[in-house]
């Protein structure tokens, strides 16, 4: 009745009523078929892959871990298969295409095989160049601890302030586990890993990319559409988009290092300390490497980690790759980028806990998320022409306000897309991530 009378009546409708109403459907199109049983089995599920990944993971148990996997696969296959997404998909992989979907609306599996292509290409000409660039720089100094847990929590609550997080809706904690973010615009959870007493930068790149999905849930509506769908974010791609452009761009500037190292060299009172430096901390985190590890990975081989999980996962729905071969897949992808093999399968196909909580089909929001951010960043610098100097005197008023008015404060007023367009003038594409990485590891060099 309501899709009648906006079709009868359109000027009774205003752009928030419509995009409400479309998101309604939308929803509704998602779930509308699954039978109950099978969204509370999920939910259970969900809920317990948590706590058996941190089983497996710290007992390096994959033989615990591959029947839980399986379980997990043939219910997310299950669920798929009941959505009209999947019978109306014209995807190859229309099972995949439903699951990723749930996580990034409106984007299909065709369009990520072409943004991610083009991607792959350019990235593996410009990688050799960034790593026979970094040899000319030497190897940066190792960080010398310990560096208190209070401290560091101290330091990251305050982190969060400059850029915008408001504790008065919200809070940071600390967990075993794996770092997690949620909640509404008045009552912001952050939860970040327990800190290594040896390496501050690890909780602090943490609570930097949760300060940034942070930010992006306190900027949502909060009046008229916060309990509707128009008022929700845009879904992963854009989440982690936010994410990303606080923790990977902005705070790994050298400005930003310019503000930071002072204040930790004091905090932590390694006065004098050469590896407490602006220009040896910004080192640290602009290292290139070909590492095993997703978590520590750099943002210049940030894609080959999502790239080869989305493989693997899509084989593991489309039922090309069974479970019990996930481990010698995974460590021949590994090689194949890093020369590597991981010692076992906690370094290997049990590091990452999204399988365990049935999140099939995310993967790729980080690396469009990336290229989103490098996209936002652009046209931020064109739009807040003294940012640099901004970041060194540790002022993210503008750059927070920039952000609430053209991405949080929008919801789901329009898709993707249509947002990207609109803020950056282009729809979503990789040149501007790409002019990213060229600037800061070969320019600079």
């Amino acid at each position: 009745k309501a899709q009648e009378h906006h079709q009868k009546s359109p000027q009774d409708w205003d752009v928030w009523d419509s995009a409400n109403l479309h998101e309604m459907e939308r929803m509704y199109r998602h779930y509308c078929n699954v039978p109950s049983p099978l969204m509370e089995r999920r939910a259970h599920l969900s809920y317990e892959g948590r706590r058996r990944h941190r089983a497996v993971l710290k007992g390096n148990d994959w033989e615990s871990a591959k029947g839980f996997l399986q379980e997990m696969i043939d219910l997310q296959c299950n669920i798929a298969e009941t959505k009209p997404l999947n019978a109306n998909s014209h995807a190859t992989e229309p099972l995949y295409e439903t699951l990723m979907q749930e996580h990034i609306p409106d984007m299909r599996l065709d369009d990520v095989d072409q943004i991610f292509s083009g991607y792959e290409e350019k990235l593996n000409g410009l990688l050799p160049q960034i790593l026979e660039a970094q040899k000319t720089r030497g190897t940066p100094l190792p960080l010398k601890g310990p560096f208190a847990s209070d401290l560091q929590l101290w330091l990251n609550k305050s982190l969060l302030s400059v850029i915008g997080f408001d504790f008065q809706r919200g809070g940071l904690y600390e967990t075993g586990h794996n770092p997690v973010e949620g909640g509404t615009p008045d009552d912001t959870r952050l939860v970040i890993k327990t800190s290594d007493t040896e390496n501050f930068l690890e909780s602090m790149k943490s609570t930097l990319h949760e300060g940034g999905h942070g930010l992006y849930i306190q900027g949502l509506p909060r009046t008229q559409w916060r309990y509707q769908p128009v008022g929700q974010d845009l879904g992963a791609a854009v989440q982690e988009s936010q994410a990303l452009l606080i923790e990977m761009i902005l705070a790994r500037m050298p400005e930003f290092f310019d503000y930071l190292a002072p204040r930790v060299e004091g905090l932590f009172q390694k006065f004098g300390d050469p590896a407490m430096s602006a220009q040896n901390l910004y080192a640290l985190k602009t290292q290139t490497a070909l590492t095993i590890d997703r978590k520590n990975a750099d943002e210049a081989t940030y894609f080959y980690h999502i790239n080869m999980r989305m493989k693997l996962e899509r084989k593991l729905i489309n039922r090309t790759l069974k479970v019990k071969d996930l481990p010698d897949a995974w460590n021949a992808e590994v090689k194949k980028f890093t020369g590597k093999e991981p010692a076992t399968n906690a370094q290997g196909c049990l590091q990452d806990v999204h399988w365990f909580v049935g999140k099939f089909g995310y993967y790729p929001a980080y690396s469009l998320g990336h290229m989103m951010a490098a996209q936002l960043n652009a046209t931020m610098k064109r739009d807040i022409q003294n940012l640099p100097e901004l970041i060194a005197a540790g002022d993210f008023t503008p750059i927070t306000k920039w952000l609430n008015t053209n991405i949080h404060d929008k919801g789901r007023l329009e898709k993707t897309n249509q947002l990207l367009q609109g803020v950056t003038g282009k729809a979503l594409n990789s040149n501007a991530l790409i002019q990213h990485l060229e600037d800061r590891y070969l320019r600079a060099a």
